[in-house]
């Protein structure tokens, strides 16, 4: 005793699980390509980064040897628009170099010649700035 309309409830379930699996199906396949370009929200916080490199020379009496230069710092991956400590430390020593706060520019990056230089042509510099480190080694001769 089968009615005429007992298919009729399949019919609707199966458009219903059909167009869920569907549905389904490009939400995942959208999120899928979303990740693989890397679209915002699935984009990894750039970790910071700090390039050290050398300057000018500063033409002192002190430094007046060829591989005297200023250090020159790059930043990026920083919080836009911060102001981040960065240290010094070099082959001879960190104790005649002095701090420098750099400022991050909105794209989180900034670039700066310090006042601190160095001359020591296989020596190296290192800059830290808050938990990122770079340097520069061998120093080099201009």
């Amino acid at each position: 005793m089968s009615s005429p309309e007992s298919p009729a409830p399949l019919k609707r379930t199966a458009a219903i699980v059909t167009l869920a699996a569907t549905v389904l199906g490009t939400v995942l396949a959208y999120l899928s390509l979303a990740a693989a370009v890397k679209w915002p929200p699935f984009q990894e916080d750039p970790k910071p980064r700090v390039t050290v490199f050398r300057g000018h020379n500063p033409q002192r009496p002190d430094c007046s040897v060829p591989a005297c230069a200023y250090v020159g710092l790059r930043v990026e991956g920083f919080d836009p628009g911060s102001a981040v400590r960065c240290t010094f430390d070099s082959a001879d020593g960190a104790g005649f170099f002095g701090a420098y706060v750099m400022a991050v520019g909105e794209d989180g990056s900034g670039q700066a010649t310090t006042t601190n230089y160095y001359g020591t042509p296989d020596g190296w510099v290192s800059v830290t700035c808050g938990d990122a480190t770079g340097a520069l080694n061998p120093w080099g001769v201009s």
